[in-house]
């Protein structure tokens, strides 16, 4: 049985994750990439460096008592932003790029999803929810962005 502490949460693992993705999209980005991966890999990179700032500023108005509250009974331990989810493949085929993204996403969203069935106050649960929102919102809003581009 494992207890996560919500402000470890919010001030370090999450924004890690999101700065380390962006950080295999920029080493990806610093390669030989096609044009529409170029401009995919650079909405990614802005996406996940915002995602990490937005958590950070939202750890200076959040409520103390939120940020000490710790989750009981998590089987799950925290994602790992993997660099080998960014396939070679990746590089010139927008579609594999897209993939990949979700992976990344959809790894953050299990885990708040499974944070969500520990949480025993309505301030957590709100905050996990939310947070599974987002994250949710974003993907769709990036397939988006991707659809735009293979259209060009």
């Amino acid at each position: 049985m494992r207890f996560e502490q919500v402000k470890s949460l919010l001030q370090h693992l999450i924004p890690n994750y999101h700065r380390k993705v962006s950080d295999y999209y920029q080493e990806m980005a610093n390669g030989d990439v096609s044009p529409r991966v170029r401009l995919m890999l650079d909405y990614l990179i802005d996406h996940e460096l915002h995602r990490a700032l937005a958590l950070g500023e939202y750890c200076k108005e959040t409520s103390h008592h939120v940020l000490e509250h710790w989750l009981k009974g998590v089987e799950i331990a925290f994602p790992q932003a993997r660099q080998d989810i960014l396939g070679e493949a990746a590089r010139t085929d927008l579609d594999q790029l897209v993939k990949s993204a979700i992976i990344y996403k959809t790894n953050l969203t299990s885990y708040f999803g499974h944070l969500l069935e520990h949480c025993t106050e309505k301030e957590t649960i709100n905050l996990f929810q939310t947070l599974k929102t987002q994250e949710e919102k974003a993907m769709k809003r990036m397939i988006r962005h991707a659809q735009g581009l293979a259209d060009l």
